[in-house]
């Protein structure tokens, strides 16, 4: 009886641990939510002002940063000095977005013609997705009422009119990724 106990108490104090270090991982990368955040707000925002002065052929062009932008994320984890610990949450985590990401650019570059003014919000609930598995896995607040504002905008972009739904998705993206980013980087830096 007594070994069960100890080993019921052991095994809480080895979750805690791998809780904590997925989430000291996740606020030392705190940049790469301000740089997605960035990324994001300035491909909308772009594309709306193209919309807005009827470059409708090319308003697209703005999201070919994000193929780039991808790039950049794999340098920057891959070149990363201080390589933490990677436990199994992380993985997961890391893996999620890596298969979000590749989803949402193939919806936004080959299936535009078939989504069209719906693609923005199916984009926004996946990345809603990514942002509330992080949400859970580091147990933080911050990263989940983002999420359910990300969420809550990509059901709200169905009844706007479609030329304003990159602009949500540019102000939502700052408030939502790009914001929590430099918090958690200064809750990293404070520590």
């Amino acid at each position: 009886m007594e070994s069960e106990k100890l080993s019921v108490e052991k095994s809480f104090e080895i979750i805690t641990q791998v809780i904590t270090q997925a989430r000291n991982r996740f606020e030392e990368n705190g940049f790469i939510y301000l740089f997605w955040g960035l990324l994001i707000s300035l491909a909308s925002i772009g594309q709306f002002i193209l919309l807005q002065k009827e470059y409708y052929t090319i308003n697209w062009y703005p999201y070919l940063l994000m193929p780039i932008g991808a790039v950049f994320s794999g340098y920057y984890f891959a070149k990363k000095k201080e390589k933490p610990q990677r436990n199994m949450i992380g993985r997961i985590v890391s893996w999620v977005y890596v298969i979000l990401s590749i989803n949402m650019m193939v919806l936004g570059f080959m299936f535009y013609p078939t989504l069209k003014e719906n693609l923005i919000p199916i984009i926004l609930i996946l990345l809603s997705v990514g942002i509330f598995i992080s949400a859970i896995a580091i147990k933080s607040r911050l990263l989940l009422f983002s999420g359910i504002l990300i969420n809550l905008s990509a059901f709200a972009c169905f009844s706007i009119e479609p030329i304003y739904r990159p602009l949500l998705m540019g102000i939502v993206s700052i408030i939502a990724v790009m914001i929590p980013g430099i918090i958690l980087m200064i809750q990293h830096k404070k520590r």
